[in-house]
């Protein structure tokens, strides 16, 4: 099978070591976590390897049949969903959580991925369609960072796409217009609070920005070789909240300091460098667009999530793959490697460049 005989270590081992040290961190943060994490990290692998050596034509059938059921799977949501910290955007069976809005990223991609192969402006239209239609779903949950994420693969893509710049320009000028509109009649008031308190954290000290102002001075208390694995004051108090989610990267800058922050860097770099670097080889014009949209939603959760840890960037609730705890979000994550891998597998190996 050719798969079997272009498998990219680099980038598998690259994700198991970024695993690796998301356990280190939350073993420091929750040891309750850190167990449920190992078995989540085990379920990506396997999606990871289910991908890979899942038929081409296979995964090509699957892409609309899949967008149907992310979209199901958002309006279930909002019904019978349960509500955590005034949002209903998990399903919790058991003891599990599952969150719909992180199959509906990856379905996105997949689905538009192929209407942008019919470069015209009617597929441009329809990628509107099936772009608006999940984001109006997660707005209502609310989900502001889920929501900017899908409209930013719709855009990378649609850049990506080879389609004239005489369509794009005009959607492009049209998005920006209606900014002031999304920003006044459709944002909650605590989401307006989060945009207001990164402009202005020192006003919003006690309420929304406080998290963030307690996320930056962990990481700076770390300084160049960190204050130690589970010795460290503020990982041990559990002074920033939400420390093994969304400010996970807290706990690696105070624990691993800067050196720490950057051996983890380097392998986000590592993983983005590989993929960019081989996308002019992949098979067709469908698998470079797979490999750019999801190295967009890759590149944002790490500019997003890294960003809010260090004030740069507003708060959203975005994970840090494969670093943060979280089950459906690891496994989504664990299946766009599989992606990854199945990309470069099947790329001109005869035109390889090291």
């Amino acid at each position: 099978m050719r798969e079997n005989k272009n498998f990219d270590y680099m980038i598998f081992f690259s994700t198991i070591f970024l695993m690796i040290f998301g356990l280190l961190n939350l073993y420091s943060v929750s040891k309750e976590l850190f167990l449920k994490q190992v078995i989540w990290d085990g379920i990506a692998v396997f999606g990871t390897f289910f991908v890979y050596f899942t038929k081409e034509n296979l995964i090509k059938k699957m892409i609309f049949p899949l967008y149907t059921l992310s979209i199901l799977l958002l309006v279930s949501v909002l019904f019978f969903g349960v509500r955590i910290y005034g949002s209903v955007r998990w399903f919790r069976f058991l003891n599990v959580s599952f969150q719909p809005s992180e199959l509906s990223k990856l379905s996105l991609v997949l689905v538009l991925s192929v209407l942008f192969l019919k470069k015209d402006i009617k597929s441009v239209l329809f990628s509107m369609v099936l772009t608006i239609i999940p984001v109006l779903l997660i707005l209502k949950e609310p989900d502001l960072g889920m929501t900017v994420l899908h409209i930013f693969i719709w855009f990378i893509l649609l850049v990506f796409s080879g389609i004239t710049l005489k369509i794009i320009l005009p959607l492009i000028g049209t998005g920006i217009s209606m900014l002031p509109i999304f920003y006044f009649f459709v944002l909650k008031d605590y989401q307006r609070a989060r945009i207001l308190s990164f402009l202005n954290p020192e006003k919003y000290a006690k309420g929304a920005a406080y998290n963030v102002i307690m996320a930056k001075n962990t990481v700076g208390a770390g300084g160049i070789f960190g204050r130690g694995f589970l010795i460290s004051p503020a990982v041990r108090g559990n002074y920033v909240p939400k420390m093994e989610t969304d400010f996970i990267f807290s706990a690696i800058g105070e624990q691993f300091g800067f050196i720490g922050s950057l051996i983890l860097l380097g392998l986000y770099i590592l993983i983005t460098i590989r993929i960019f670097s081989k996308i002019r080889y992949y098979k067709d014009d469908f698998w470079r667009m797979v490999s750019i949209g999801f190295l967009a939603v890759f590149v944002f959760h790490v500019f997003e999530n890294i960003g809010m840890n260090i004030g740069i960037m507003p708060v959203t609730g975005i994970p840090l793959p494969f670093v943060s705890y979280g089950g459906t979000s690891t496994f989504v994550f664990g299946l766009m490697a599989g992606f990854f891998l199945k990309s470069m597998a099947l790329a001109d190996k005869s035109r390889k460049v090291i």
